[in-house]
């Protein structure tokens, strides 16, 4: 079978924005979930478990390139070039009170929204904030 180019982008990006997508990749790679591939997040990946990795640094023409490689059975994992993904990931913390809470904080590192009490248990804040993420779908704007 012929090779397809699904996805493909060439761009400059300060160090500093590098290191916010490479975070925001590490994060969702860390969690299992799908990664977003573009700026606007349209494009995710869902790797699977156990990829194989290519790392490679070459000197051609004047310019130095580091390349980041990930590979598996197509069957092992999915692509998405129409997806919704957020900017956003949920934190478990326990804060200074010893009460466990969770917030959704935004790449910027804004808090986006947060549970509003503190939980006795790491567990029973783990249990609140699925609640909000299974019943936040479907519910109603006001």
């Amino acid at each position: 079978m012929a090779d397809e180019t699904i996805y493909e982008i060439e761009e400059s990006r300060t160090r500093r924005g590098l290191a916010t997508y490479f975070h925001r990749l590490a994060r969702r790679l860390g969690r299992g979930d799908p990664v977003a591939i573009d700026e606007a997040q349209t494009v995710t990946v869902a790797v699977p478990a156990n990829p194989d990795v290519e790392i490679e640094v070459e000197r051609e023409d004047g310019t130095t390139s580091l390349e980041i490689e990930l590979a598996w059975p197509t069957d092992e994992g999915s692509v998405d070039v129409d997806a919704s993904a957020s900017k956003a990931t949920f934190e478990l913390f326990e804060d200074r009170a010893a009460e466990w809470r969770w917030r959704l904080v935004h790449d910027n590192g804004n808090i986006i929204a947060d549970g509003g009490e503190g939980y006795a248990s790491k567990q029973a804040a783990r249990n609140g904030l699925e609640s909000v993420k299974s019943n936040a779908r479907g519910a109603p704007v006001e």
